[in-house]
């Protein structure tokens, strides 16, 4: 399996937003996974940032993208941003990451809004909200089937 090499950057303009997302007692276990999953909401909504010089930022180590998952979702976001799969050559590599740092970048700002705009709720409510406001439907629970009425004839 390939691996990250180059550092991943995120804004410290929206450190305080990725903190509410990622870690102990928060949506994600990681920030890495809060970055991922902005990343891929940025992707959604066409949001793709560059990282402001200005505020700074912050790595996170290639080491933090072993897993398989987070690595195939960071080439797999470059690859469905530039349509070409040469995207995915080694040399190559700092392209696919600033692509998914830039989409991150995005999907934070979206995200960031979103605690702002329903601040009298919870990070995690916020989100849901957010999420819902853009279209995306809530998981369906595991029950619902059971409540389906089959029916008779």
């Amino acid at each position: 399996m390939r691996m990250i090499e180059r550092p991943v950057r995120r804004s410290k303009k929206y450190e305080s937003t990725l903190q509410l997302l990622g870690g102990r007692d928060a949506m994600f276990l990681t920030l890495r996974e809060a970055l991922t999953f902005c990343a891929m909401l940025g992707y959604k909504e066409r949001r793709r940032l560059p990282l402001d010089p200005a505020a700074g930022s912050e790595d996170i180590a290639g080491a933090q993208y072993t897993n398989k998952e987070a690595v195939d979702l960071l080439f797999a976001l470059a690859l469905a941003e530039e349509r070409k799969s040469d995207i995915l050559r080694p040399d190559r590599e700092r392209d696919c990451v600033q692509i998914y740092e830039e989409y991150a970048n995005g999907g934070l700002d979206l995200v960031h809004g979103w605690i702002d705009r329903f601040a009298n709720l919870d990070v995690e409510e916020a989100v849901w909200r957010g999420l819902k406001s853009i279209g995306v439907k809530p998981p369906v629970a595991e029950n619902a089937l059971a409540d389906v009425v089959a029916p008779t004839f």
